[in-house]
């Protein structure tokens, strides 16, 4: 592996160590890793990597100056050292890196599937406790939103005004922002906040006003700086009286999250979660389809995926999710979204535990 904590959660989950530049790592077949970080970070890998781990540098493996160039070559350097002959790499692994091993030659091979995703899907109890953080950090900017939405006043143009100010998606992204701050954990990727008919694209970040009488989707979804690990949260804001239709579809939204929330147990598919969620809304009549340009309305995504060291990982919630296991985390996440109209999404992160699932 080669690569940051973020960008590799494998090599994050197997070392703990917290790599914000990139570093190499070797998982043997036996159990052991091998884990090689610049100088600068030799002290702070081997006090924080886990069991089985051992901390190296260029300089403690006594490799030649040369292979400190990259990452790549200090790779190809420690296996051919160990007469390795061939390696598995995920689909992630540099190409340029793979090009090095190779004329060193160690024969690299690409997994389909990371070896250690099976195991990441089941989270232990420290990992469950780092994600309700992260939810507890989601569900406070949640209500500071929910509060200044409340507090608002509506201008002529229903424009809502907030503490003397324009309430803006932008504005709300900054409420939110320093909510989570100042419990340990940041939007790394950018807060949803998207208002009317901006609502109806499901990753619309939002911007300029907020108006009264419209949905407000604000999908919040921190990763904790201490941990690394991610919550995931949505609630359907809004300012004074709903259309019938915006109605029609909250309530429908909130009682399909029910449904979804209820068939998430050990032993059920993700796909059977995400088939009882849609058939719920066609029975209600909420057609999903494409219109004339092309555009899709309805419920046009899955139920809800697995959430830990990445915002979106495996199981999922969706027409091929696999067998739901205690200790899996995932979201449940139903949405209906029509363009000209809006947008509608509610999202609770949950626990698979063996009675059903506990919402974090």
């Amino acid at each position: 592996m080669i690569g940051t904590s973020r960008n590799v959660p494998d090599l994050f989950w197997l070392t703990r160590f917290d790599a914000p530049d990139p570093v190499c790592a070797v998982a043997w077949p036996g159990g052991e890793t091998l884990l090689v970080v610049s100088a600068m970070e030799l002290g702070r890998a081997r006090r924080t990597a886990a069991a089985g781990c051992t901390v190296e540098t260029v300089e403690t493996l006594g490799l030649p100056q040369r292979v400190r160039s990259s990452q790549g070559a200090t790779l190809a350097a420690v296996l051919s050292g160990r007469k390795v002959k061939t390696v598995s790499v995920d689909a992630s692994f540099p190409v340029g890196a793979a090009r090095l091993l190779e004329k060193a030659g160690v024969k690299v091979g690409v997994a389909t599937a990371s070896p250690f995703a099976r195991s990441r899907q089941v989270k232990s109890e420290a990992e469950v406790r780092c994600i309700r953080e992260c939810q507890r950090a989601a569900r406070a900017a949640e209500n500071a939103l929910r509060l200044a939405i409340r507090a608002s006043e509506p201008d002529s143009r229903g424009r809502l005004v907030y503490d003397g100010a324009p309430l803006t998606s932008e504005r709300a992204r900054l409420i939110v922002r320093g909510v989570l701050a100042a419990r340990g954990a940041l939007d790394m990727d950018g807060t949803i906040v998207a208002g009317g008919v901006q609502a109806a694209d499901p990753h619309e970040s939002g911007s300029g006003p907020l108006k009264t009488g419209q949905t407000i989707v604000a999908d919040i979804f921190p990763r904790s700086l201490k941990s690394g690990y991610w919550g995931d949260m949505t609630r359907t804001h809004f300012h004074g009286r709903l259309s019938p239709q915006l109605r029609k579809m909250y309530d429908a939204v909130a009682e399909a999250q029910k449904i979804g929330i209820a068939a998430v147990k050990p032993g059920v598919s993700g796909a059977a979660v995400h088939a009882a969620v849609k058939d719920f809304f066609e029975r209600r009549g909420f057609k999903t389809g494409r219109d004339a340009s092309g555009r899709p309305y309805g419920f046009i995504h899955s139920t809800g995926h697995g959430v830990g060291l990445e915002i979106h990982e495996e199981p999922r919630l969706s027409p091929s999710g696999s067998l739901l296991r205690p200790g899996m985390v995932v979201t449940v996440e139903p949405g209906l979204y029509y363009p000209g109209v809006g947008g509608v999404r509610i999202e609770d992160t949950v626990l698979v535990v063996p009675s059903g699932c506990e919402i974090l």
